[in-house]
């Protein structure tokens, strides 16, 4: 069991980055995006198990969605930003070590909203401006939807330490391949 998690989480998405040209049916594919990187769809995960493992309950969920669509926002208005890539994969490093020392969980976790930002600055650059608004409905909705289970997936966690470092663990991995990819 503690070797198939990270291998299973690794196979739910394909690593990816920027996918640009979302002006076809912008409304799916905001709502398959999240899904269809593993950067995004880890950390939402990621951060919705430390927020129930911290005990934030859903203020930190909520705190990181709506970073995300700021950051959508902004990315929308004024393009790219150097380094937003490995901001992102940061992301999964800081999760993962979250998990890995629960001693410093709260405040890793309070550090997600803020890379966040970074994720939602990468939708926001990727979605066709004509397509925006509707590109990010779906981006929000999905990212809402995978912030709870995370945080239902957190609240399982608790009572288990050596899945919590599985799944950790799986959240590096997952950095490591995002980096190098």
């Amino acid at each position: 069991m503690k070797k198939t998690l990270p291998l299973l989480l690794l196979m739910l998405a394909v690593p990816a980055f920027a996918h640009p040209g979302h002006d076809t049916n912008p409304l799916q594919d905001g709502l398959l995006h999240p899904l269809t990187g593993l950067d995004h769809l880890l950390m939402l995960l990621g951060t919705g198990v430390l927020a129930a493992l911290t005990r934030r309950n859903l203020t930190l969920p909520l705190a990181t969605l709506a970073a995300m669509f700021a950051g959508a926002v902004f990315g929308h208005l004024f393009g790219g930003v150097l380094g937003m890539e490995t901001l992102i994969a940061g992301s999964l490093v800081v999760a993962g070590v979250a998990l890995l020392l629960p001693g410093r969980q709260v405040l890793l976790a309070m550090a997600m909203p803020m890379f966040a930002l970074f994720h939602g600055w990468a939708h926001g650059v990727e979605a066709t401006p004509s397509a925006f608004w509707q590109f990010s409905a779906g981006f929000v909705l999905v990212s809402g939807l995978l912030l709870a289970g995370g945080f239902a997936v957190g609240c399982l966690l608790r009572r288990h330490t050596g899945l919590q470092k599985v799944f950790g663990g799986g959240l590096l991995a997952s950095a490591a391949m995002v980096l190098a990819g």
